[in-house]
């Protein structure tokens, strides 16, 4: 057993974890009140994963997950999708702007950016509110994102924008740290992305190739777990190869 399972085990029987499974589960709870057509966005990220199945025991709610061409290169995304998949419905919006016509031409820089806003399409008049796997000690920024985005009388880390018509943003895992996400993890067996197996539950993914994947050297992860998937990257966008 390697030793970060090992270590994650024994964080499973803190009194502090299982305090945090069960307040988190008091905090769903409400939070699935004020909604009544909220969803999951799943990226099938160990974070999204962990809390798409403590929602699940308490409702059936949809799950949206937003793909790229280059996804299944990347990530064995389909071992979460498919467990999730027998829980409820789970919706995969894809954006293939790495290997279809329409972005033959586009460079890795230009069909990037223009991926930045793609998360904003899982929002439509069909939902009203959203559940994210965001937490605060995975950056500044995002511990103050969810320091700011907080709706007076409502479930901490909960979002109410009022626009055109009224949405919610739930973010249940602010909280939890990766030992805790790790722990639920393997508390209960959920499926988890090989790189989980391969770096530990401290480290991070994506769905698609960002600079940030780059720089986390993901097409090295490609090029010794998928050859033929990471030649086919590096034909679609020679500049990676300087990676």
């Amino acid at each position: 057993m390697p030793n970060y399972l090992e270590t994650t085990r024994l964080h499973a029987k803190l009194d502090t974890y299982r305090r945090r499974v069960a307040n988190t589960e008091e905090r769903i709870n409400a939070m699935l009140e004020i909604a009544e057509a909220p969803y999951i966005a799943l990226s099938c990220g160990k974070d999204s994963t962990v809390m798409a199945d403590l929602i699940l025991r308490q409702r059936r709610i949809p799950c949206r997950f937003v793909s790229s061409g280059e996804t299944r290169i990347i990530h064995n995304v389909d071992d979460v999708l498919n467990y999730f998949k027998r829980l409820t419905v789970v919706e995969e919006i894809n954006f293939d702007r790495v290997f279809s016509k329409e972005w033959a031409e586009a460079s890795f820089d230009e069909q990037r950016k223009a991926g930045r806003r793609d998360i904003q399409s899982l929002n439509n008049d069909n939902y009203d509110g959203v559940f994210l796997g965001l937490r605060k000690e995975e950056s500044r920024g995002r511990c103050i994102s969810l320091a700011k985005c907080q709706t007076k009388g409502l479930p901490r880390y909960t979002y109410k924008y009022i626009g055109e018509r009224t949405f919610y943003r739930f973010c249940p895992l602010a909280d939890w740290t990766y030992q805790d996400v790790g722990a639920y993890i393997v508390e209960h067996n959920l499926p988890v992305l090989d790189w989980y197996t391969a770096f530990g539950f401290q480290s991070r993914t994506t769905a698609r190739l960002t600079g940030d994947a780059i720089r986390q050297n993901t097409l090295f992860w490609i090029k010794c777990h998928n050859p033929k998937g990471y030649h086919l990257l590096l034909k679609r966008f020679p500049e990676l190869s300087i990676y």
